[in-house]
């Protein structure tokens, strides 16, 4: 098994996939009253800015997703880029997928000329601090805590 990663925009057939994940896997986010994975993905579909879309690819079956934001969460920060929306499918967890969406996000933020790369999560803490990402803070929201990591590019 050969993962690759690219930037969504040379994928946009990997859309309706990717969709399809986010609303499986991210139901309380992504539904008919709440934001749409279409647009949201949609609006990914750059090259030489931000919000720029990244997928995995496995045999050309999106696999998984990620993206560089200018913000996360509805964070008011002069941190910037966030990355965010990491997805990958269940059937490929635990077999470096994520690991190769984040070097990516390192490396589109680093080509943009960012040199660091933020990330929020609640439940990703394992693989960012294995992945070398620095945690910075602990915030609360919606109750639940939700760690702010970064990363030199």
């Amino acid at each position: 098994m050969t993962v690759t990663t690219a930037l969504l925009i040379d994928h946009e057939e990997a859309l309706g996939p990717l969709v399809a994940l986010y609303e499986t896997q991210w139901p309380d986010w992504y539904n008919a009253r709440g934001a749409s994975a279409r647009a949201d993905l949609s609006e990914r579909l750059q090259r030489e800015r931000l919000p720029l879309g990244i997928v995995a690819l496995i045999d050309g079956m999106a696999v998984g997703t990620c993206a560089l934001t200018v913000t996360s969460g509805g964070l008011v920060t002069e941190r910037s880029p966030w990355l965010g929306g990491l997805m990958v499918d269940p059937a490929f967890r635990r077999q470096g997928v994520a690991r190769l969406l984040l070097a990516r996000a390192r490396r589109e933020a680093r080509r943009l000329g960012h040199k660091r790369l933020y990330a929020l999560t609640a439940d990703a803490v394992r693989l960012f601090a294995r992945a070398g990402w620095i945690e910075t803070d602990v915030i609360l929201m919606s109750g639940e805590p939700h760690r702010i990591f970064v990363t030199s590019t």
